[in-house]
């Protein structure tokens, strides 16, 4: 009766380890993305930033009389299911951008984006917290 326990207890861990494949794949996809110049990512120019759920567009490390902040450019909110991430509307300062769609590939951890053209791919940026401007 011992192993018949057992197996019952492992394919109840199984299934709790399967039971939130979205949030773990969110969780994955989370940081700071750069547009890919020969292999790394370019993190000096304008980055997406991805967590819980909200898109923020943003140029790292601008100086100020207040040290190194961050300007945030706009903001949106995303959604992952499967590899497909899906960033809603931006809401920009300068202008609203449209929709995005990404594929994004969890071995070689890129986001290849489809729409709009041009086709860019991303790569990570070191992972920081936000520190943005006062204004």
């Amino acid at each position: 009766m011992a192993p018949v326990r057992a197996v019952a207890v492992l394919a109840v861990l199984a299934m709790l380890g399967l039971a939130r494949p979205g949030a773990a794949a969110a969780d994955g996809i989370e940081g700071i993305w750069g547009v890919d110049r020969n292999g790394s990512p370019n993190c000096s120019v304008l980055v997406m930033v991805l967590r819980a759920g909200g898109y923020t567009k943003a140029m790292l490390d601008i100086g100020t009389t207040k040290g190194l902040r961050d300007s945030i450019a706009g903001t949106s909110t995303y959604t992952l299911v499967g590899d497909r991430l899906e960033i809603a509307r931006s809401l920009s300062l300068a202008r609203p951008e449209p929709a995005q769609v990404f594929r994004w590939d969890p071995i070689s951890d890129i986001l290849r984006r489809e729409r709009p053209e041009p086709y860019l791919t991303y790569r990570r940026c070191p992972d920081r917290p936000l520190n943005p401007m006062e204004r």
